[in-house]
């Protein structure tokens, strides 16, 4: 039998009665919680330590902990993001069921950034109860997203990542999954559209608290690798996160995974604890199907936002019939998409070095190749040139939530009054972590790319378009607090000032 993952506000009514999945989760917790020692690492698999040491646990001096062969193994920054957090909630999920002794309980999931529904913004109310006996509580997490303020409304990053063609390339090009790595990586450095926002914008927003200049005033859970795990609104954030997965694949005919002749992907393996005692091992080809998984979605449906572009259809010999309309081929009674066009190797045209994202000055990137940047100069039926903003070698230990990513934006104006000009958004989550010169990668940092043809073409479209240089702002993105009594309270009295840097700002054509 197929379970299905629901969705927690359709379960929530007006009175925040909790609905039965959230009694039985918040059970299992406790119980998991309670196979805990009360000091020292972690012992049982089972427990709630042990699952979150799976994703990250640090040492005494901040490091990833790797003293148990399954600890501080979660892939960010790779195309193995989305399918390692697949198996890590599909194992969580039996653990849960194990110690319920249901197996037909499944994980909700929480779509805190739904561009239909901005009321889902908020914490469920299961979660804001600051009561003794609740263990889906903690007040290990921001003061104004326990005390029901929503989150900022980004949630026309979820309609962009969707719009992301590509699952993974090798090319350092935008991508929806992440960038492409032979091996697995705590920290592979090349974030996909879907894990930057809306996966790191919510745990920074839901972990840490800022004060209305961005200085970071109070940490919690969320807003870390070595720590997320421990907060039970963690599993549900990601389980809206797997869906999403499904979400775009269904969004357009020509989105797909890796083809499954692509061994370092396909048949990457990861490890589990199950019940019972021993592990599970899961190969990522395995997982690319949640009915194999043995559940679904209540909803799988694209946000009324996203206008997916028609797919191009290859032109036929002379007489043949005409495609049918959607873009589509027709195969023996079956509409499948044509692949998409191949993509150029992509061509720096344009860099400019050690960038503060702090600061109020623009970027300049000068372009050293501005004919490659034209309209129509792609190569003949391939259409017009596609650009590309690629911000490398991202660090800091200190930032806003996230950082709006403007173009060319008229001096004296703010990004924010022109929605025309914005790349994207760069969320901070993880940036500590990959800034560590004890880090896997030596404190390189984060990596991030934007695909900026449209934008492109509305500059071009009001003969704004400068084809010799590119200016990049970067304009934080932060909560605003209803309660700034609250806020003050829980402030560490250790406000630390944004530091965030670029190793490099890149313009790139394709």
């Amino acid at each position: 039998m197929t379970r299905t993952r629901m969705d927690i506000w359709t379960r929530t009514d007006d009175e925040g009665t909790w609905p039965e999945v959230l009694v039985a989760y918040a059970r299992a917790v406790e119980t998991m919680r309670a196979l805990d020692p009360p000091t020292g690492p972690p012992t049982d698999p089972l427990s709630w330590q042990f699952q979150a040491a799976m994703h990250g646990r640090a040492t005494e001096t901040g490091s990833a902990d790797r003293s148990h062969p399954l600890w501080s193994r979660c892939q960010h920054g790779s195309w193995f993001f989305l399918p390692w957090h697949r198996m890590y909630l599909a194992a969580f999920e039996a653990v849960v069921q194990h110690h319920l002794g249901d197996d037909q309980w499944s994980l909700p999931y929480w779509y805190a950034l739904d561009p239909d529904r901005p009321t889902a913004a908020v914490l469920p109310p299961a979660f804001r109860e600051a009561r003794a006996d609740n263990a889906l509580f903690t007040d290990q997490r921001s003061v104004l997203a326990n005390g029901g303020d929503p989150l900022p409304d980004v949630s026309d990053s979820v309609t962009q990542a969707l719009g992301v063609d590509v699952f993974a390339t090798d090319t350092g090009v935008a991508s929806f999954g992440g960038g492409e790595r032979s091996q697995p990586s705590f920290f592979g450095e090349e974030m996909g559209a879907i894990e930057d926002t809306p996966h790191g914008f919510v745990h920074v927003v839901v972990g840490n608290d800022f004060d209305d200049q961005g200085n970071t005033v109070r940490e919690g859970w969320m807003g870390s690798f070595f720590t997320a795990g421990l907060d039970p609104l963690f599993w549900l954030h990601h389980a809206n996160l797997d869906r999403l997965w499904q979400v775009w694949l269904d969004a357009n005919p020509a989105h797909r995974n890796p083809p499954d002749d692509d061994p370092a992907w396909f048949r990457t393996r990861f490890r589990f604890p199950k019940p019972g005692g021993g592990t599970r091992t899961f190969r990522v080809g395995d997982v690319l199907d949640t009915t194999a998984l043995g559940y679904t979605y209540e909803s799988v449906g694209v946000p009324s936002t996203f206008l997916p572009a028609p797919a191009p259809v290859p032109p036929g010999p002379p007489g043949a019939p005409e495609a049918p309309a959607g873009g589509g081929i027709e195969m023996g009674g079956v509409e499948e998409a044509p692949p998409p066009r191949p993509m150029a190797t992509p061509q720096v045209v344009g860099a400019t070095q050690d960038v503060s994202l702090a600061q109020a000055a623009p970027a300049v990137v000068e372009l050293s190749e501005p004919s490659d940047l034209g309209l129509g100069d792609g190569e003949a039926g391939a259409g017009p040139t596609r650009v590309y903003l690629r911000l490398e070698g991202i660090t800091g230990t200190a930032a806003a939530p996230a950082y709006e990513v403007y173009v060319n934006v008229p001096a004296g104006d703010r990004g924010g009054e022109h929605p025309e000009l914005l790349a994207g958004r760069l969320a901070t989550f993880g940036l500590a972590e990959a800034s560590r010169a004890d880090s896997e990668h030596g404190g390189s940092g984060l990596t991030k790319v934007f695909e900026i043809t449209a934008v492109r073409d509305a500059l071009a479209d009001r003969g704004r378009w400068d084809p010799s240089r590119v200016t990049v702002s970067f304009e934080p993105v932060l909560p605003v607090p209803s309660d700034t009594d609250a806020l003050a309270q829980a402030s560490t009295g250790m406000a630390r000032a944004p530091d965030l840097r670029a190793a490099r700002v890149v313009v790139l054509s394709a």
